[in-house]
C-alpha cells in the first residue's frame, strides 16, 4: 500500500485555503463546533459513496480532528488514483495553534 503524503498545520497555513480542495472527514457536530476556513464537510463514513466527486487533476487535502480519520480516508482514496494529502495535527492542531477558524451551522459547506 502506498503511503499518502502528509503535511503539517504550518504547511497548510501557507496554502490559499480558498483555492484548494480541503475536505473535513469528521462528523457534522464536530464540523459545526470548529473548522479550518475553506473546509468542506464529508464524514468519513460517506467517503466511499462520493469517490466520483473528488478531483483527479489536483491534490485533495484531508483533515479531521487529529489526523487519524483523514489518513484512513486518504489511504482509501489513493486506491482510486486521487492525490490525497493528510493534514497531521488536524483541526485541533489548527485551532490550538491560535489560527482563526470558522464555526456554526448556517449554510454548511458540504463537499
Amino acid at each position: 500500500m502506498t503511503e499518502i503524503h502528509e503535511i503539517s498545520i504550518d504547511e497548510l497555513a501557507k496554502l490559499d485555503l480558498g483555492n484548494i480542495c480541503l475536505v473535513d472527514v469528521r462528523e457534522e457536530y464536530e464540523f459545526i463546533e470548529m473548522r479550518v476556513p475553506g473546509a468542506e464537510l464529508l464524514p468519513l463514513a460517506e467517503v466511499p459513496e462520493h469517490v466520483d466527486k473528488f478531483p483527479l487533476d489536483r491534490p485533495v487535502y484531508l483533515i479531521c480532528a487529529s489526523g487519524n480519520r483523514s489518513k484512513v480516508a486518504g489511504d482509501f482514496l489513493s486506491k482510486f488514483h486521487i492525490d490525497a494529502i493528510n493534514i497531521a495535527g488536524g483541526t485541533k492542531g489548527w485551532v490550538s495553534s491560535g489560527r482563526s477558524y470558522d464555526y456554526g451551522d448556517t449554510d454548511l459547506p458540504l463537499f
